[in-house]
């Protein structure tokens, strides 16, 4: 398999399975809206900030990575 064939077929199943995901989100929350809301501990969280919080972590992780690898190359 060329290359770019491998990249286009990964993309493909990706994009599906997002799209799966979200279908299956949002036909649950029509069958029952207040299901899911209470096993859900963070629903006073504001979601901006939650968001927020969770990219600080993913930056913090991004930068441990780089790190390391730059350890290992020099």
């Amino acid at each position: 398999m060329a290359l770019i064939r491998v990249i286009a077929t990964v993309t493909g199943v990706a994009i599906f399975g997002m799209l799966l995901g979200a279908a299956f989100g949002w036909i649950a929350a029509t069958i029952a809206p207040s299901f899911f809301s209470s096993i859900i501990p963070w629903k006073n969280i504001e979601p901006v900030g939650f968001a927020t919080a969770l990219e600080a972590f993913a930056l913090i992780l991004e930068a441990i990575s780089s790190w390391r690898k730059r350890g290992q190359e020099g």
